[in-house]
């Protein structure tokens, strides 16, 4: 009896794990009901896919022309030519309106941090110490004196936080300046929750073809400040400073 119930008990974790293990496609999405932890790992443009995949498996044109592209390689596309006479099941749209909530949950996520962090580039940027201790858990570690200020003012003038892109749960925004002397990237990167700002004295100019009697660069120039931020509940909160080199 013992064995039976421990055989019973495997069984239902084994179908708990399967069930919640990250939707990979929509070839089920008309018969089967998707669960949130089924997508609460995936990115905004990966459950966009998932959206597609269900209107696409009911004969759906796309005008983007990627998209149309993408599924017309599936051997189960078949286009009904009148995207009027797509049909989704009760099944179908409950699935599309779970990709929908958790898809405005992550582009509102995505909004929060991009605030978060222009309040932190703003309060930097004038100087507002006391201020990014309260609202960011940020303070400049006097063990790396003016420096560790300084650079951060650099990165964060350089960053133009409009202009970062996603892809998945990657953002970017990157500037590299090669001043003659030494190339210096200067850096947001997003991954999901966490957030990274750079500062790399990564390499001399390209201009430079040795290190010889024509430059005094030295290669011990070469070092990199990373400030790391996480998003915890709705707040921006520092985590540490990585020096290396």
């Amino acid at each position: 009896m013992k064995h039976k119930i421990l055989a019973f008990l495997i069984f239902i974790l084994f179908v708990q794990f399967f069930s919640a293990q990250a939707l990979k496609d929509c070839s089920n999405c008309a018969t089967k009901i998707i669960k949130q932890e089924q997508i609460k790992d995936l990115s905004l443009d990966e459950i966009r896919s998932l959206t597609n995949e269900i209107y696409a498996r009911n004969g759906y044109e796309f005008d983007n022309p990627r998209f149309q592209q993408h599924f017309e390689s599936k051997p189960w596309y078949s286009s009904k030519k009148d995207n009027k006479k797509v049909n989704l099941n009760d099944v179908e749209k409950k699935n599309t309106t779970l990709f929908q909530n958790q898809s405005k949950q992550l582009k509102a996520e995505r909004e929060l941090i991009i605030s978060q962090l222009k309040s932190l580039k703003n309060l930097v940027l004038e100087n507002k110490i006391n201020e990014l201790r309260s609202k960011f858990s940020f303070t400049y570690d006097a063990q790396y004196g003016e420096e560790n200020q300084k650079l951060l003012k650099e990165v964060l003038s350089k960053i133009d936080l409009d202009d970062i892109n996603n892809y998945k749960k990657q953002g970017l925004y990157s500037v590299t300046v090669d001043n003659g002397f030494m190339k210096i990237l200067y850096e947001v990167s997003l991954d999901g929750k966490n957030i990274n700002l750079f500062y790399n004295r990564m390499a001399h100019s390209n201009i430079i073809e040795d290190f010889d009697e024509f430059t005094d660069y030295h290669s011990e120039n070469e070092f990199m400040y990373n400030w790391q931020f996480e998003l915890k509940g709705n707040q921006l909160e520092f985590i540490r400073l990585a020096i290396a080199g």
